[in-house]
């Protein structure tokens, strides 16, 4: 279980960071403001709502199962205690009831997390330090560009949903 917990930690960072140059690619002046904060060695606030906003966007896991404890009521049905609830960070975070232009990337937003509660992810911390650091490092040496302006679908095949066919120009 354990050794499933860091693999799973590390092919979710991994993901995000994928995701999230494309992000970047696709929007220069986003890209240049992320460069220069990380040039005049600032505390990385934009990087870091690039992160949260990349995974209201793409979260790495498509769906998350929790058994109800005690019976629930929700929107007229009630979920029995031993029954499982499946929840979709995908779909929760673009419903347009709760998100302005809810499939725009606005690191303006900066709400997103990765969990909350019990369920809390335990690496958090150290995959924003991580993710920070590899495009901080990334920002610094190159630039970015999406090649004829492919922006990769979701591959929905995995059980990480990384992007289909990922192709990136830098220079």
């Amino acid at each position: 279980m354990l050794i499933g917990l860091l693999l799973a930690g590390q092919h979710t960072s991994s993901t995000t960071s994928a995701w999230m140059g494309f992000f970047l690619a696709r929007d220069k002046t986003l890209q240049e403001k992320c460069s220069l904060e990380q040039k005049t060695l600032k505390d990385l606030n934009l990087l870091d709502c690039c992160i949260k906003d990349t995974l209201r966007l793409r979260p790495p896991i498509m769906t998350m199962m929790r058994m109800a404890k005690s019976p629930q009521t929700v929107a007229g049905y009630t979920i029995p205690p031993g029954h499982q609830v499946c929840v979709s960070p995908t779909v929760n975070q673009r419903l347009k009831d709760s998100w302005v232009e809810c499939l725009d990337f606005n690191p303006d937003l900066c709400l997103c997390a990765i969990g909350a509660g019990r369920h809390h992810c335990i690496e958090e911390n150290f995959a924003y330090v991580q993710i920070k650091t590899i495009w901080s490092t990334m920002l610094h040496l190159y630039e970015f560009d999406l090649i004829d302006g492919y922006f990769p679908t979701v591959n929905y095949v995995t059980m990480i949903h990384t992007p289909g066919n990922p192709v990136i120009h830098y220079k």
